[in-house]
């Protein structure tokens, strides 16, 4: 095995071993001991097999899982807090798991209190047991919300106490409710005599409101010293729920969390309580010397960005987030323009409250997957609904991506399989690409892309110059991402993302296209109104296959586009607009989706089409 950059954080002199291979490397503070015997244990025995931070989290989280010692796991997830980054910025949602409970109470000799009072071996710890017996797989909370505050808002909610000099963030906790989980109803029956919390409204612009219950629980989040008594001078971001006006219930107003970056875009949390006497007769007190308080480790959680769902809902399936009963008409109502067609489609969708039309999209995709029995059925329903829906007017800015299925075009119908869609799960996890750009553009930006050519879009009403979007992450598709970067030494545009796109996690924009309103030029969709995006102008210099390229889009609900993926199969013939197209003998080669991102929240949660990029 070659050797690979496990961690972030020395630039000079990075750590490399043989033991694993880090496709998402840790992030570590800069002047952490490379040599730990911990950090030695974790990456040379704990982490044998695995690929990034989030799988060893999980191996600890079923080691606590059990009612049996955890031995020195505790140890290591405290090394790993202390040499973690603070996090540069927590605007937003972010996912959360709880790793495990621990007794706090040790200086006080309530712990050994307690073990004896239950006959519990000291090699076990009760709130751990307590934990595993009965909260591990019920647990209700689902992560935290952050959104920055103003100066003002910080002073008026510490009392004046906190001018906010520095950036600091308002958050709330989310909850599930799982209907299955008698534990977990429980739970969430009894959240409300701890924390205030109120049920989602339908979802609106809040992408979790859409698979979470109830939210409550706030907190002021700011960067600060931690309030370990053990570690005082290590910098966290501390989530402290005990200020008054934020009018928290016991527990919560003894509690503050604390949080860092261990990988990016996840962060390991901890969470300390308050065990002095005086926090229970008295208000909080900023005030007070830290160490006066008597905080003490209870537990230890994760969170993570969206950047991280799909691996969390592959290690973590009982958390897999469900689908809302109260959906807006967004996520269950077509866009249809053949309303006759349309009729006979949304009978067969079988949409309702809980069932959206990516449930329907998922369908067709699995009866396609098949096999070449019903191949040909599911292919058709695809290409009725493509003719069914509208136009796509008004698109604009990032969509994301994803396939419905591949199909046997032109030149490879000559394999008796449907040889694409048959290949496609084996590459897919190679491929970074992640969806599309939209931006209109006036005839001056035309010519800069496409030179003279750009006369064929003077009087076709509205230009949109395309790109297609692509990752730039430590895993398989690493490789396909350097070979587009380089594609500009051969006379392809090939462009760095703007801020707000990398906000979106756009790394790479490349394969451009021009896209404009136009007829269908497939014979069999009769004439179809549809966008269209043309790879094929010679200016772009892009690369082959993607030169003989034409998509069509169309939009089949609010956000939520479907294209179909159109090549030329006689290459003989030179590109020319005026050209038919019935000489350049252009084939469909499978379907595809662009979508928002509440439509990609909603695909996610399903775990449809998680890896199927183009």
């Amino acid at each position: 095995m070659s050797n690979i950059d496990l961690v972030r954080g020395d630039k000079k002199r990075p750590v490399r071993s043989t033991a694993v291979r880090l496709d998402r490397p840790f992030t570590f503070i800069k002047d952490y001991d490379k040599n730990a015997p911990l950090l030695k244990e974790i990456l040379e025995k704990d982490m044998q097999g695995m690929t990034d931070p989030l799988q060893l989290m999980k191996s600890y989280e079923e080691r606590l899982s059990k009612k049996i010692s955890y031995g020195n796991i505790d140890k290591k997830l405290d090394w790993l807090f202390q040499n973690g980054r603070v996090p540069r910025t927590l605007d937003g949602y972010y996912h959360g798991i709880t790793i495990g409970m621990k007794t706090g109470f040790d200086a006080y000799t309530l712990l050994d209190t307690m073990r004896s009072k239950f006959k519990i071996g000291k090699d076990v710890d009760p709130t751990q047991l307590f934990h595993a017996t009965l909260l591990s797989k019920s647990t209700p909370w689902a992560g935290k919300n952050f959104k920055k505050l103003t100066r003002e808002k910080v002073s008026e909610l510490t009392d004046g106490f906190d001018k906010g000099s520095k950036t600091t963030y308002l958050g709330i906790n989310s909850f599930r409710n799982e209907e299955k989980g008698i534990l977990n109803n429980i739970a969430v029956f009894l959240l409300p005599a701890i924390i205030e919390t109120d049920k989602v409204a339908a979802p609106g612009g809040e992408k979790q409101s859409s698979y979470i219950y109830g939210k409550g629980g706030l907190f002021i989040a700011k960067k600060d010293k931690s309030v370990d008594p053990k570690t005082p001078d290590k910098e966290v971001i501390s989530l402290n729920y005990r200020w008054a006006k934020l009018d928290n219930k016991l527990p919560n107003t003894l509690l503050v969390d604390e949080i860092v970056e261990i990988s990016k875009g996840l962060y390991l949390g901890k969470l300390y309580f308050s065990t002095a006497v005086r926090s229970l007769v008295k208000d909080y007190d900023p005030a007070v010397d830290k160490k006066d308080y008597k905080y003490r480790n209870f537990g230890y959680f994760l969170l993570m960005d969206d950047t991280w769902l799909h691996e969390k809902n592959m290690l973590f399936p009982e958390l897999a987030y469900k689908m809302a009963d109260d959906l807006p008409k967004k996520f269950t109502t077509f866009c249809f323009e053949d309303k006759k067609k349309g009729k006979a489609i949304k009978a067969k969708a079988r949409l309702s409250k809980e069932r959206t039309v990516m449930h329907y999209l998922r369908d067709l995709s699995d009866g396609i997957k098949e096999g070449p029995a019903t191949e040909d059925k599911y292919f058709k329903e695809v290409h009725n609904l493509f003719m069914s829906a509208q136009r796509p007017d008004g698109i604009e800015g990032y969509l994301r991506g994803g396939v419905v299925a591949l199909k046997r075009g032109g030149f490879m119908r000559k394999f008796g399989t449907n040889l694409t869609n048959d290949i496609y799960p084996a590459v897919r996890l190679f491929s970074p690409w992640t969806g599309k750009t939209f931006t209109s553009v006036d005839m001056k930006v035309a010519r800069k892309y496409i030179g003279k050519d750009a006369e064929y879009y003077k009087d076709k009403g509205q230009i949109i110059l395309g790109t297609n979007t692509f990752k730039k992450n430590f895993d398989l598709s690493l490789p396909a991402t350097a070979f587009i970067e380089q594609l500009d030494k051969i006379g392809m545009v090939v462009e760095e993302p703007t801020e707000e796109e990398k906000a979106e996690g756009i790394d790479l924009k490349s394969f451009y296209f021009m896209a404009h309103f136009e007829k269908s030029i497939m014979a069999d969709c009769k004439g179809k109104d549809v966008l269209q995006f043309n790879y094929r102008w010679p200016k772009f210099k892009t690369m082959v296959p993607d030169c003989y390229c034409i998509d069509e889009l169309v939009r089949i609900a609010d956000g939520l586009y479907l294209g179909q993926l159109l090549y030329a199969t006689d290459w003989e013939v030179p590109y020319d607009p005026k050209t038919p197209p019935s000489k350049y003998k252009y084939d469909n080669f499978g379907y595809f989706l662009l979508m928002d991102a509440e439509w990609q929240a909603i695909k996610e949660f399903m775990g449809f089409d998680m890896n199927q990029v183009l």
